[in-house]
């Protein structure tokens, strides 16, 4: 059986959305970031950085939660997640690199600077990834006018990923109200099904 490392609070949550969705047999093994479980020798046998998720299936043992979801689109898809032609994949992958390459590490600045806060977060910090996004948003912004999904009309890995890095701000606080094509398109993904379920199961 499939196993996935990590939990709700972690890039985990995309990997068993996509797992769910694929109506794949899996097993979570709950760990949080940057918890002692990450650090012991057991998992680091599996994920030198200690960090999460992994993935294992059968004798492939697979770090990097975009790959991991690409992998898991195109081994068991069947046409679910993915894209048609070669044309659609090169720009499943632009998207999905312009979130990670542009919008992850402010994104996720803004998460740790809320999560990891000693009383008040320190606001210089969340205002100066503010300014950040604010270069790129507009260009996600312009992507997503009078679109449902990210890539070639369709759900897929791409949207669990981005609209997973794209509701970290939102725990400090970040207000999409002048990005309503990024808003819309927000809420639609974290409302499917098996956000809540997965949500819902999660013990860590």
């Amino acid at each position: 059986m499939i196993k996935v490392y990590g939990g709700i609070y972690s890039r985990a949550s995309m990997v068993m959305c996509v797992l769910e969705t694929l109506g794949l047999e899996y097993e979570n093994i709950s760990m949080l970031p940057r918890s002692e479980a990450t650090q012991s020798e057991e998992y680091r046998a599996l994920n030198a950085t200690g960090k999460l998720p992994t993935l294992v299936d059968g004798d492939l043992v697979l770090w990097e939660s975009q790959a991991i979801l690409f992998y898991l689109a195109r081994k068991y898809g069947d046409a679910l997640l993915w894209v048609d032609t070669l044309e659609q994949e090169a720009d499943l992958y632009r998207w999905s690199l312009f979130i990670s390459n542009q919008i992850e590490a402010p994104a996720l600045d803004m998460l740790l600077a809320v999560k990891y806060a000693q009383g008040e977060p320190d606001q210089s910090v969340i205002d100066a990834q503010v300014q950040t996004l604010a270069r790129f948003l507009p260009v996600l912004e312009n992507h997503l006018q009078g679109e449902e999904y990210l890539v070639s009309g369709k759900l897929t890995v791409a949207d669990f990923h981005g609209a997973t890095v794209m509701s970290w701000p939102k725990v400090a606080g970040f207000d999409y109200t002048p990005y309503p094509a990024i808003e819309s398109w927000l809420r639609r993904i974290l409302a499917l099904p098996v956000q809540k379920k997965v949500r819902s199961q999660a013990s860590v």
